[in-house]
C-alpha cells in the first residue's frame, strides 16, 4: 500500500513540470509559425480569426515534437527535487531498488508516448488537412488543394496538373491539365491534350476548354484542334502522385497512408520515393516513443548530479534531448540515403539511448 501511495506521489510530481514544459515549448514553436505568417498577414490583411485558426491548427503537429522533451524535463526536474530532499535516500534505505522507484516516471514517459503516437498519426494528418483548406483561402487558391504540380504516369500517357481540389470522396478537379500520349515505338505522331479543367470520378474525365496539338517525329506540329469539352475514360491512380511530395508532407500523413504509398511506389518501380516514404512511416512510430527513451534515461542522470542544484536537472534535459535528436536526424539521413533498412535506422536511436538508461540504472543501483 506506501509503494502504491508513492506512486501516485512520483507520478502526481511529473504532472506539474510536464504541463509547464508543453505549454513553454509549445508557445515558443507556435510563436515561430505566427512571425512566418506575420508579413503577409499584415501586407494582405487577412482575417484574425483564420490566421488564429491556422495556428491552432498547427498545435498537434508541435506536440509531436513538445511532449517527449517536456517528459524529459519532468523525468529530471521530479528526480532531482526527490534527491535533493532526501526521498530517494529514504526509499533506497527501505531496499527499493532504483527501477522500482522509477517505475511511475517510465510509466508517465509510457502513457505520454501513446498519446503522442494518436496524435501523430490521427490528429495530425486531419489538423495538416484543415489547415491547408484555411492556408489555401488566404492565399485566394482554390479550396482544398490536395496536389500541386504533379505528373503521374498512367499506362500509355503522362498526366501533369498544376493544382487538383477534393469535391468529394470519388471526385477530383484538375487543373491545368496537360495529357501526352506517348504512343508506340515508331508512330509517326504524338499527340498533347491540354485542358483548362477536368473533373474526374471513377475513370471518367469531363475535360473543359480543350486544345489537341499533334506533333511529328521531328517536333513540328501537323495538327491542332480546340474543343470546348472532351470526355476520356482513363483511371488514374492519385497514390502515384508523390514525385514532388516533400519530407514535411509525408510527416503529416499516417501510417496507414504512407504504407500505401511505400507500396504503390515500389509497384511503380519508383524506388527513390519509396525509400523515403518507408523511412517515414517508420519515424512516425519512433519518434513519439522518444518520451519512453528520455523517461528511461532522465532520472538517473538527475540522480547523479542533483546536489549540483535544480538548474542541473533542466540542464541535463535540454543536453540529453539535443544529443537525441540529432541521432535522431542522423539516423534518419542515412536511412534516407538507402545504407539501413527504415526500422533500423527509425528505432536504432531509441534503442541506443534506451541502452544507455538500464546502463545509468545499473551503475547508480
Amino acid at each position: 500500500m506506501r509503494i502504491r501511495l508513492a506512486d501516485r506521489y512520483i507520478f502526481g510530481e511529473m504532472i506539474l513540470p510536464f504541463v509547464i514544459g508543453t505549454l513553454a515549448v509549445l508557445m515558443m514553436l507556435v510563436g515561430n509559425t505566427l512571425f512566418g505568417l506575420l508579413e503577409t498577414l499584415l501586407r494582405d490583411k487577412w482575417p484574425l480569426a483564420q490566421v488564429v485558426r491556422v495556428l491552432v491548427l498547427n498545435i498537434p503537429t508541435v506536440l509531436v515534437l513538445t511532449i517527449p522533451v517536456s517528459t524529459a524535463l519532468a523525468a529530471s526536474l521530479a528526480t532531482n527535487r526527490m534527491t535533493r530532499d532526501n526521498e530517494i535516500t529514504v526509499f533506497r534505505s527501505a531496499g527499493v531498488p532504483l527501477l522500482r522507484i522509477f517505475l511511475p516516471i517510465i510509466a508517465f514517459g509510457i502513457l505520454m508516448s501513446a498519446a503522442n503516437l494518436w496524435i501523430s498519426d490521427r490528429v495530425v494528418p486531419w489538423a495538416w488537412r484543415e489547415q491547408q483548406n484555411v492556408q489555401s483561402y488566404l492565399d485566394n487558391l482554390p479550396s482544398n488543394p490536395v496536389d500541386a504540380g504533379l505528373t503521374i504516369p498512367v499506362e500509355n500517357f503522362d498526366i501533369t496538373f498544376g493544382s487538383a481540389q477534393k469535391l468529394s470522396d470519388t471526385k477530383r478537379r484538375l487543373n491545368q491539365v496537360v495529357i501526352v500520349d506517348k504512343g508506340v515505338s515508331g508512330d509517326e505522331y504524338r499527340t498533347i491534350i491540354t485542358a483548362k479543367t477536368a473533373d474526374y470520378e471513377n475513370g471518367v474525365w469531363q475535360m473543359r476548354d480543350i486544345v489537341r496539338h499533334q506533333y511529328d517525329k521531328k517536333g513540328f506540329t501537323v495538327f491542332d484542334a480546340a474543343a470546348p469539352t472532351l470526355t476520356m475514360n482513363l483511371r488514374i491512380d492519385f497514390s502515384q502522385a508523390y514525385s514532388n511530395m516533400t519530407s514535411g508532407q509525408a510527416d503529416k500523413m499516417s501510417f496507414a497512408e504512407l504504407s500505401e504509398r511505400t507500396v504503390a511506389a515500389k509497384r511503380q518501380g519508383q524506388l527513390r520515393a519509396a525509400i523515403e516514404f518507408d523511412v517515414a512511416r517508420w519515424f512516425k512510430l519512433s519518434l513519439p516513443m522518444m518520451g519512453v527513451v528520455f523517461a528511461l534515461c532522465g532520472p538517473p542522470l538527475a540522480l547523479r548530479f542533483s546536489r549540483a542544484g535544480s538548474f542541473t536537472g533542466v540542464l541535463l534535459s535540454i543536453i540529453t534531448v539535443f544529443v537525441a535528436w540529432n541521432t535522431l536526424l542522423l539516423m534518419k539521413a542515412i536511412g534516407l540515403g538507402g545504407y539501413l533498412p527504415a526500422p533500423v535506422a527509425a528505432w536504432s536511436t531509441n534503442l541506443l539511448f534506451t541502452g544507455i538508461g538500464l546502463w545509468l540504472l545499473k551503475t547508480q543501483e
